[in-house]
């Protein structure tokens, strides 16, 4: 199993701090970057074998952080995005297409999940395509909301009535079997050759599949607390908040996960 993390953009909601360093290696106030706490959720997830990262914005600098990390048991390789400037991250995901060759998974690069997100999401699904979601009481304008169908995806946008939603999408994808995989990429090529969607989120690609018939099914889990997505200022301050409790723990750092400390009683 891969996963395809979508890691190109400039992350200016986050400016100044990623005025000179890209949003993947910003410092979560342990010594360890976004990126580095990404591949320990990952490895421990214990059902992930490689890690595809499509990279843009101060490129040189994630490569370097990688090439301390490749001796850590996981595959790991990076896809450099060119028009990262002038383009979302559906032309990223474009990219990888070649790297579709067995199942994978997709999520965007500023996403922290516990590992057992991976691990019960890949290990709970047979094959198809999957949209991971949570469910709020309550929905923002800034919240990739998700309207669902007859149990099957139908539309996932930020322009969504925040009324009319039943769930938001953290990013996360599962696409399993060599049929599922085939629609999603060809139906991601349709999306990269039509000139109106070189500023699509790369989640654009669910409306396609359901205006083409082909069915996303609805995977829900509980992302209050085994999710946090850094796009604010704010939410870099919760994570930071949740590994300041992991650095109170008698376990070493490497043995946990933002998101599980959150689960687990601090001494």
């Amino acid at each position: 199993m891969k996963i395809i993390i979508l890691a190109a953009g400039k992350g200016e909601r986050l400016m100044p701090l990623t005025q000179n360093t890209p949003k993947p290696l910003l410092d979560m106030g342990n010594g360890s970057t976004l990126l580095e706490e990404q591949m320990i959720s990952i490895k421990n997830s214990g059902v992930i074998q490689e890690i595809i990262i499509v990279i843009g914005y101060l490129a040189d600098q994630i490569e370097a952080k990688i090439k301390l990390h490749i001796d850590n048991g996981i595959k790991i390789k990076t896809i450099f995005n060119p028009f990262y400037e002038v383009s979302n991250n559906l032309m990223s995901l474009w990219l990888a297409k070649n790297e579709m060759n067995e199942d994978f998974l997709v999520t965007n690069g500023d996403n922290l999940f516990a590992p057992d997100v991976f691990t019960d999401f890949v290990n709970g699904n047979d094959n198809g395509i999957y949209l991971s979601l949570n469910i709020k009481d309550v929905y923002d304008y800034d919240d990739m909301k998700v309207t669902i169908r007859d149990k099957i995806v139908s539309e996932v946008s930020k322009e969504i009535n925040m009324n009319h939603c039943q769930a938001e999408s953290p990013g996360l994808a599962l696409i399993r079997g060599c049929r599922s995989r085939k629609a999603f990429q060809e139906n991601l090529e349709g999306l990269a050759r039509d000139k109106n969607c070189i500023n699509k989120f790369w989640l654009e690609i669910f409306n396609r599949l359901y205006e083409k018939g082909i069915s996303v099914h609805p995977w829900v889990f509980d992302g209050s607390s085994k999710w946090q997505e850094v796009d604010f200022h704010v939410d870099l301050n919760k994570v930071k908040e949740l590994l300041f409790i992991k650095l109170q723990r008698h376990l070493p750092q490497s043995e946990l996960s933002p998101m599980e400390c959150q689960q687990q009683p601090c001494n």
